[in-house]
């Protein structure tokens, strides 16, 4: 079972416009409403791509049931710690012209000690159990930086595999822990290693001073330009697929979700790379943040190239 740990829920309103400009008037072409947070965006896609899991995490009341409706739609199980408060809403601009996307996202309610004591022991209690623990996103008011370093210490014992998506402190932090595979992106990993990368045997020394950090395995995301995954023994570079790009929001998610996939499988390094671009790829042709169709991923599975960087 893979069990994925959503802090921050939200709820995306994402409009849609062309040729977004600043200090400018844009019309909105169509808008959508999703109720989502990486954590459970990455439990969506591994639903629909036929993994067994479960979200956990925290969630508000005054508007829990919002998150919780969505998960039942879905036939996704979880269990969550409830704080006070609303889940917080995130605008996302996207610009269908130029392809990319503006995100204004409110940081989330304060959560107390307590919540925080019984989330440890809610992760605990999920970890016992999983073979893939996802920790990804972002966190509420009142969170120290530590917080995913001191989730994945408490699980150090156990024989789950610890897979982090995070930034900044929250990802510096988390590595000292030692997770199993990171997944930053390009902008991630070149602000944690304190470089710039102009190719692709530089953003693999890269990846391998992040495994130097703690992680095992690293997976980057780069947007148009591909992705590559590294571990200490190689590194594999994937270009982008060509598709239509109707949403980017879950893109990343998807590809997490597509290395669980792979790890879940027992399938070797190459194919963490493969099934997580084609994850993100059958993300990209979706609107706003709905996750990867299983008969999607499979279509792009083969259509990934892997080559070899060392």
């Amino acid at each position: 079972m893979i069990t994925t740990v959503n802090m921050n829920p939200c709820i995306d309103r994402s409009v849609m416009v062309s040729d977004f400009q600043v200090s400018a008037l844009n019309r909105v072409l169509e808008t959508r409403i999703d109720v989502c947070g990486k954590g459970v965006n990455v439990a969506a896609a591994l639903k629909n791509l036929g993994s067994s899991l479960v979200c956990i995490g925290l969630n508000y009341s005054q508007n829990k049931e919002e998150l919780e409706n969505r998960l039942q739609k879905e036939g996704i199980p979880y269990e969550f710690v409830e704080a006070q408060g609303r889940i917080r809403t995130n605008i996302k601009v996207i610009d269908v012209k130029n392809h990319n996307l503006t995100e204004i996202n409110e940081r989330g309610g304060a959560v107390s000690a307590e919540n925080l004591e019984e989330l440890h022991r809610l992760v605990r209690k999920y970890a016992e159990k999983s073979n893939i623990l996802v920790i990804s996103g972002s966190v509420p008011g009142g969170v120290t930086s530590d917080i995913y370093q001191k989730m994945i210490e408490n699980v150090k014992d156990l024989p789950v595999r610890v897979v982090l998506d995070a930034e900044k402190e929250l990802f510096l932090n988390g590595l000292k822990a030692g997770p199993y595979l990171v997944k930053p992106n390009l902008y991630e990993l070149e602000t944690a290693c304190g470089c710039t990368c102009r190719n692709h045997q530089e953003i693999a020394a890269a990846a391998r001073k992040v495994i130097a950090l703690g992680a095992e395995v690293v997976c980057v995301s780069m947007g148009e330009d591909g992705a590559m995954i590294v571990d200490r023994e190689e590194a594999v570079y994937a270009p982008a697929i060509a598709r239509e790009v109707k949403g980017v929001v879950g893109a990343g998610d998807s590809m997490a979700a597509g290395c669980c996939l792979a790890m879940e499988k027992g399938l070797a390094l190459p194919e963490y790379l493969r099934y997580a671009m084609a994850a993100a790829a059958a993300s990209l042709m979706l609107e706003g943040t709905a996750m990867c169709r299983k008969e999607d991923f499979l279509y792009y599975l083969d259509k990934v190239k892997l080559e070899k960087v060392y």
